[in-house]
């Protein structure tokens, strides 16, 4: 799998996560099992294929909140959830073997 192609899978796992359920960095990194920064990049960058994501702040300080899928832009959510468990099956293996 090309770098290309497993970020937008990434991107497309991570969508579905925060549509699924509230979720901050550290519940995202508890689901994924990937680093910090790959999940801030990945958040910051969905807008690259159309997905808006934005965080919001429930709570005293800065990093207090969730993220949320305003926006799913062309592409289709039930069709997301339905292959979430591929999606996350390719971007490990992929991991795990370099393309």
């Amino acid at each position: 799998m090309s770098k290309q192609r497993r970020a937008y899978c990434r991107k497309l796992l991570l969508a579905h996560l925060v549509a699924s359920e509230r979720h901050d960095l550290r519940s995202l990194e508890a689901a994924t099992a990937m680093p910090r920064r790959t999940l801030q990049d990945t958040l910051a960058d969905m807008g690259d294929i159309g997905i808006a994501c934005v965080f919001v702040q429930d709570g005293p300080k800065n990093n207090h909140g969730f993220y949320r899928v305003d926006d799913w832009g062309d592409h289709d959510p039930a069709w997301i959830a339905r292959n979430a468990e591929r999606l996350a099956r390719e971007i490990s293996e992929a991991e795990v073997r370099p393309a």
